[in-house]
């Protein structure tokens, strides 16, 4: 009686093991077919064809002010040669930064910096901006679907432009900390925004 006992105790724990080991494999295969869909599966939900063939990327600047997957979006919206156009000057260098939303641009002893502020919610936050800076935001008619000037910045007086929803920003600074003509930097900054609104034709 105490060996048969004894025995079943046994075979239950073999039992046991052998379910446990069973359900880890069960999970594990369940797991791996899960984890790489088939190109059927994929091509169904229509997120990628079902060949193997290379997917095109399209490299050029994106037509609208729409979000874009590309890390250095701002300067594809605007381009190094965009921007030299308009200063008639070469461009030494044009980074991204802020995951794309900002990208500075530098002549000689100029830095402009271009920012994408926002895809979406433009309208409502430049209404914001107006209402707060009321007599010192100088509004400049006819560029884009609204514009103005912070004339109350430490900068030398940054373009804010409206386009569709998305918001868009343009300042100049000196490198060596000079100060700019306020005229000068109004001018090139809507320059800027005129060739991005092209861009975004």
């Amino acid at each position: 009686m105490f060996k048969i006992f004894k025995l079943s105790l046994i075979q239950a724990r073999w039992l046991g093991m052998l379910i446990a080991i069973s359900s880890i494999a069960f999970l594990a295969a369940a797991c791996g077919s899960s984890a790489t869909p088939s190109a059927d599966l994929v091509a169904a939900s229509g997120n990628l064809p079902a060949t193997s063939a290379p997917v095109a990327v399209d490299t050029q600047a994106p037509t609208s002010a729409s979000p874009s997957s590309d890390s250095a979006e701002a300067c594809n919206l605007l381009k190094k040669d965009d921007v030299s156009k308009v200063l008639g000057a070469p461009v030494d260098s044009a980074v991204a930064s802020g995951l794309g939303g900002v990208c500075t641009y530098t002549s000689k002893n100029l830095s402009i910096e271009f920012t994408i502020a926002g895809h979406t919610g433009g309208a409502k936050a430049m209404a914001t901006q107006l209402q707060r800076l009321g007599d010192l935001a100088q509004v400049v008619p006819g560029l884009g679907d609204q514009a103005f000037y912070n004339t109350n910045s430490a900068l030398a007086s940054p373009l804010f432009l409206l386009k569709g929803d998305a918001e868009f920003l343009f300042s100049m600074s000196d490198t060596t900390y000079q100060p700019l003509d306020p005229a000068m930097v109004q001018a090139t900054e809507k320059a800027l925004a005129q060739q991005l609104l092209i861009n975004l034709q």
